[in-house]
C-alpha cells in the first residue's frame, strides 16, 4: 500500500483475544513504524444463518448430505431434536470440527447419537446434579471431544430449539451456554471471548470439518423418503 497517510507495510498476528499488527506508515515526515492492537470480537453478518456461517468458517463447499432418517432417530430417542443440529448434520454429515468436536450422529460407528443417548441413563451418577434424558429436563448428549469434554442439550423447554447447551469437563464441572447448537459450534471455532474461548478459536489458521460417510443403510432414510 502507498500514498500519503497510507500503509507501506503491515504484518499481523492473532494472539489470544487480540489482533496485533506491526508495520510502516507513510507520513508527511517520512515513513514511521506503527503498532496496532485490536481486541477480537465475534460477529456474524446479519441475515446469515448459523449453518451458512459455519460453512464459510470451514470452507465447506460440498452439497448437503441429508442422509439421516430424522423421524426414526427422534422416535428412537423419544424426543424431537433441535433444528439447527439437524441442519448441521444434513450439511456436513457425521464428522469432526477442527479434530476437536465430534458430532454424534445416528448410524456413525463409535459416535452413534441414539446409542450414546440411551447409554447415558446407565451412568446417571456421572451427570449430577442434572437428571438424564428421558427424565424431565434431563441432559442429552450430542457431541464429544478427545479433549475430555462432552457436549449436551439441557432438555426441558417444549421447543428443542430453545434447549441450551451444557459442556461437561472430565472433572465433572458443567458450563452452560444459552444458545442453540449452530451458534455454539460456530462460536466454539471462532469466538475467543469468554465464556467461549475454546482452543480452536485461538489460531489464525482456517477451520475445517473432517466428514465421513455413514455405513450404507445405517441411520439413513429409506429410498424416496426424506425428513
Amino acid at each position: 500500500m502507498g500514498g500519503k497517510g497510507g500503509l507501506l507495510e503491515l504484518r499481523g498476528w492473532v494472539p489470544a483475544g487480540h489482533w496485533f499488527g506491526y508495520g510502516v506508515a507513510a507520513t508527511a515526515d517520512g515513513p514511521r513504524r506503527v503498532v496496532v492492537l485490536v481486541r477480537r470480537a465475534f460477529t456474524r453478518p446479519p441475515g446469515v444463518g448459523w449453518v451458512a456461517s459455519l460453512r464459510e468458517a470451514t470452507g465447506w463447499t460440498e452439497a448437503d448430505r441429508c442422509g439421516v432418517d430424522w423421524p426414526a432417530t427422534e422416535a428412537a430417542l423419544g424426543t424431537a431434536l433441535p433444528g439447527d443440529y439437524k441442519d448441521i448434520v444434513d450439511a456436513f454429515g457425521a464428522g469432526s470440527f477442527d479434530e476437536y468436536l465430534d458430532l454424534l450422529v445416528r448410524g456413525a460407528p463409535g459416535t452413534d447419537l441414539v446409542s450414546w443417548g440411551q447409554d447415558v441413563a446407565r451412568y446417571a451418577h456421572l451427570y449430577r446434579p442434572h437428571p438424564v434424558h428421558p427424565a424431565p429436563g434431563g441432559v442429552l448428549i450430542w457431541g464429544t471431544s478427545e479433549q475430555e469434554l462432552t457436549f449436551h442439550w439441557l432438555t426441558g423447554p417444549p421447543d428443542p430449539d430453545d434447549w441450551p447447551v451444557l459442556v461437561q469437563c472430565l472433572d465433572g464441572d458443567w458450563r452452560r451456554f444459552d444458545c442453540g447448537t449452530g451458534e455454539f459450534v460456530l462460536r466454539l471455532l471462532t469466538d475467543r471471548t469468554p465464556p467461549f474461548a475454546f482452543p480452536p478459536s485461538a489460531g489464525p489458521f482456517p477451520h475445517w470439518c473432517d466428514s465421513w460417510e455413514l455405513p450404507e443403510g445405517c441411520g439413513s432414510a429409506p429410498a424416496g423418503q426424506t425428513s
